[in-house]
């Protein structure tokens, strides 16, 4: 396995910038793939894209020596079986509330004995051939804080043995709190939820990521001291690039 691939490299690697895909264009993963990110998450929650689409731009990505991560649309142990059997490196769980729903995730995720996953890496295996023996250990989950309750267990959840990477979702986390779209990074509250999710991430010993809308939102958080920050989508950095072009002529 590429050092690059391996979970240690990942949790040891200080600023790592995320690529975002949400389109299901094998051609739009071939350029975020060269476009130099540290690791790309393919989004089956609010992405335009299936699990067969999702295995193609695996493939795409693989190319790369790219640490690929895939959000699923919910904790269901069928959709993240199918996705780590296809390849990815690591598992972003959305709405998670409780304790819980983390452990429910992390049986999810990991064979026997810490996990249920049912064994049959149809592609992970071509990548891998000792892929069985390495799944416990390189397999990375992470959970999103982006509801009211999860902010509510933060610390014991932080505390939980495996969850080693938090994802912090700042949109359903304002609107959660009562905020709207627009204050998500400039409402002086919610700046401060970032920093007692940050905070706590630190003092237990955690990786903490965080959702930006753009290269200056996330240049803060990681001068704040976030571990991981995701640029944009693919489709967001598209309509912004086509916009910065046309203002010109205009």
């Amino acid at each position: 396995m590429n050092n690059k691939l391996t979970k240690n490299y990942f949790l040891t690697k200080k600023k790592i910038i995320n690529g975002w895909i949400h389109s299901s264009c094998s051609v739009s993963a071939e350029i975020m793939g060269a476009s130099g990110f540290d690791t790309i998450t393919i989004d089956l929650q609010h992405g335009i894209i299936d699990i067969v689409e999702c295995k193609t731009i695996i493939q795409v990505l693989k190319k790369y020596n790219i640490f690929i991560i895939v959000r699923v649309p919910c904790n269901d142990i069928g959709i993240i079986n199918k996705c780590l059997d296809a390849g990815a490196n690591g598992i972003i769980c959305p709405l998670i509330r409780t304790i819980e729903d983390c452990f429910k995730f992390l049986e999810n995720c990991f064979y026997p004995p810490i996990g249920i996953r049912s064994f049959g890496p149809t592609i992970s295996n071509i990548y891998d051939g000792e892929y069985f023996k390495k799944a416990n250990k390189e397999i990375l989950p992470f959970i999103m804080i982006e509801t009211k309750e999860s902010l509510e267990n933060l610390d014991d959840i932080m505390k939980i043995k495996n969850l080693e990477f938090f994802y912090v979702g700042p949109f359903d986390l304002s609107i959660n709190l009562g905020y709207s779209l627009e204050e998500v990074f400039v409402n002086k509250d919610m700046l401060s939820v970032y920093d007692r999710v940050l905070s706590s991430a630190k003092k237990y010993g955690k990786k903490i990521a965080i959702h930006c809308s753009g290269g200056s939102t996330a240049k803060y958080f990681l001068d704040k001291g976030f571990d991981m920050v995701t640029l944009s989508t693919d489709l967001n950095l598209l309509k912004k690039s086509i916009e910065r072009e046309i203002t010109i002529l205009n």
